[in-house]
C-alpha cells in the first residue's frame, strides 16, 4: 500500500482561497477564544539576528475544540528589500491533534502572518476607534504598513491615509500605492504631522526605542500599537500608556514581556492589571472608549490563536477544493 502523498499547499493556491472577509472573522472569533482561555499555547519562542538584522518567531498551540494543532514560523529580515527580496518569510506545519498525524504544509511564505496580524490590527482599531475618524495614521512603510492602511480602511469605511516612515521615499511609494488603490494618500515628513491629523493611529515599525512623544498625541486618538512584538521593540513612550482611558492587550502576559505595556510597568506608570483583553471587548465584554475624548491603546505582540485559526481555515478550504 502505497503512502499518500503529504499535502503541501503554495502561496498562490492559498491566495487563491482565502477571502480577507473570512480571515478576519476566523481572527475575530481567535482574538475571542483566546480571551475566554480556549486555546492551549506556550509562550512563544524568538530567534533573534544582528548582521543583518531579523526575527525568526515560532508560535504554536491549538483549540481546545479544534481538530489540529499548528508550528509556525514567522521569519523578518529587514534589510531583504535592498536586496530584492521580501522582508518576510515562514511556514505553518498543521497536524491532527487526535493521532499526531502530518495534515498539511502551509508553504505561504509569511502572507498567513502577515494576513492574521492585518486583520488584527483593524479589529483592535475598529474596537477603539472615535465615532468620527479624521484620517488613519500609519507609522511604517512596509508590507504591513500597506496592509494595515488597506484592510483597516475597508473595514472601517475610511477614505484617507496620512504616512509616516524612517526612509521618506518608501513613504511616498507607499503612498502612491495606496492611491491607486482608491484611497485619499499622503506621505508625511514627521511623526507630529501624523498626529496633527489623525485621531486612529497604527504604528508598525521594527523600532527599538520610542519613536511616538507623549506630547503629540491629542486627546481622542486610538493608537493600535503592532511594533513590539519582541524583546527589544518599542515604539510609544510609555507616559501614553500612563495617559490611556483604556489599555487593551492580545494577551497579558505576552504584554508584560515584550510589549508596549512591559516598558511603562518598569517604568512603575501603570500596573501590571491595567489592560483590558482585546478578545473581551470584541465579545462585548469590556469597553474600547468609553468618551470620545478617551486616548485609547490596543497593545498586540501577535497569539498563537491567530496562526491556528488561519490555518484551521487554511486546510478546510484547501482540502474542501482538492
Amino acid at each position: 500500500m502505497s503512502a499518500v502523498p503529504l499535502a503541501v499547499y503554495e502561496l498562490s493556491a492559498l491566495r487563491a482561497t482565502l477571502s480577507r472577509q473570512d480571515m478576519l472573522h476566523a481572527v475575530e472569533q481567535a482574538l475571542i477564544s483566546h480571551a475566554d482561555g480556549r486555546i492551549v499555547a506556550p509562550p512563544p519562542g524568538v530567534l533573534l539576528f544582528e548582521n543583518p538584522p531579523g526575527d525568526c518567531h515560532i508560535k504554536s498551540g491549538y483549540a481546545k475544540d479544534g481538530s489540529v494543532f499548528v508550528v509556525k514560523l514567522a521569519m523578518g529580515f529587514y534589510e531583504n528589500p535592498s536586496r530584492g527580496l521580501e522582508t518576510n518569510n515562514g511556514l505553518v506545519l498543521v497536524f491532527d491533534s487526535h493521532t499526531g498525524k502530518t495534515r498539511a504544509i502551509l508553504n505561504d511564505e509569511g502572507w498567513l502572518t502577515s494576513c492574521r496580524t492585518a486583520a488584527a490590527g483593524a479589529l483592535a482599531a475598529r474596537a477603539g476607534a472615535p465615532a468620527r475618524v479624521s484620517a488613519l495614521g500609519i507609522l511604517g512603510s512596509g508590507q504591513q504598513a500597506q496592509l494595515q492602511a488597506r484592510w483597516t480602511c475597508e473595514l472601517l469605511g475610511i477614505e484617507r491615509v496620512v504616512i509616516w516612515g524612517r526612509a521618506p521615499e518608501r513613504a511616498q511609494h507607499l503612498a502612491n500605492a495606496l492611491q491607486q488603490a482608491g484611497l485619499k494618500a499622503q506621505a508625511a515628513d514627521s511623526v507630529e504631522a501624523v498626529f496633527a491629523q489623525c485621531n486612529l493611529v497604527i504604528t508598525c515599525t521594527p523600532s527599538t526605542q520610542a519613536i511616538v512623544p507623549a506630547d503629540v498625541v491629542r486627546k481622542g486618538t486610538h493608537i493600535v500599537a503592532l511594533g513590539a512584538d519582541s524583546p527589544g521593540k518599542q515604539e510609544l513612550d510609555p507616559l501614553l500608556l500612563q495617559r490611556a482611558q483604556v489599555l487593551m492587550t492580545d494577551d497579558r502576559a505576552q504584554c508584560l514581556d515584550h510589549g508596549e505595556m512591559s516598558h511603562a510597568v518598569r517604568a512603575h506608570l501603570i500596573s501590571d492589571q491595567a489592560d483590558v483583553s482585546l478578545g473581551h471587548v470584541l465579545a462585548g465584554k469590556a469597553r474600547g472608549r468609553f468618551r470620545d475624548d478617551d486616548l485609547t491603546i490596543a497593545d498586540l505582540t501577535g497569539l498563537a490563536a491567530q496562526d491556528i485559526a488561519l490555518a484551521t481555515l487554511a486546510v478546510q478550504r484547501m482540502q474542501a477544493v482538492d
